[in-house]
């Protein structure tokens, strides 16, 4: 069965739910302001859905879209349902909402010397299971690096720049 899928908005039931998830799914040096990403939401280069089972929240995700490609800049299950096949269920319905395109999105670069280097394993078994390679994309940032993986194998980077210079704070302001 489908998932329905909510625009993440103040009037949204779980929009606390929404938000703690947020805050409890990503660490602090990963998250964008809150009100950002609902600022930048509200623009068609960007989506914030809620995912429903029923009447159950199941998960959100945050998609920013440009140049024929689809990054999911976040993607969190309920913790409380976590391992029941949501997350594979969440990518298969953005492949349905963007099937020409390719969905991209990162995720801590396996390191062995790394405290979490086995959640960063699962988490990359999880994605190429579902239909994501890794590409020579690296974010390289003061804490860790993010690696691009991507459904099709080989994705412009100049694209995914392109993408985070819409997205960036406070200079994507100026840019729509």
């Amino acid at each position: 069965m489908d998932l329905d899928i909510q625009p993440v908005r103040l009037s949204l039931k779980e929009y606390r739910q929404v938000k703690q998830l947020y805050m409890r799914a990503f660490p602090k040096y990963e998250r964008e302001p809150w009100s950002w990403l609902r600022i930048k939401s509200r623009y068609r280069q960007a989506d914030f859905m809620a995912f429903y089972d029923q009447d159950q929240f199941v998960g959100f995700a945050y998609v920013i879209h440009s140049h024929g490609m689809h990054y999911i800049l976040y993607l969190a299950v309920n913790d409380q349902i976590r391992s029941q096949g949501y997350g594979t269920r969440i990518i298969d319905e953005l492949r349905d909402l963007y099937p020409e395109d390719s969905l991209a999105l990162d995720i801590e670069q396996p390191d062995p010397h790394a405290a979490n280097n086995q959640q960063r394993l699962r988490r990359l078994n999880f994605y190429k299971r579902n239909g994501f390679f890794p590409t020579p994309k690296l974010f390289k940032e003061e804490k860790v690096t993010f690696q691009v993986l991507a459904t099709n194998k080989k994705i412009s980077q100049h694209k995914v720049d392109k993408i985070f210079e819409w997205f960036s704070w406070p200079l994507g302001w100026l840019i729509q």
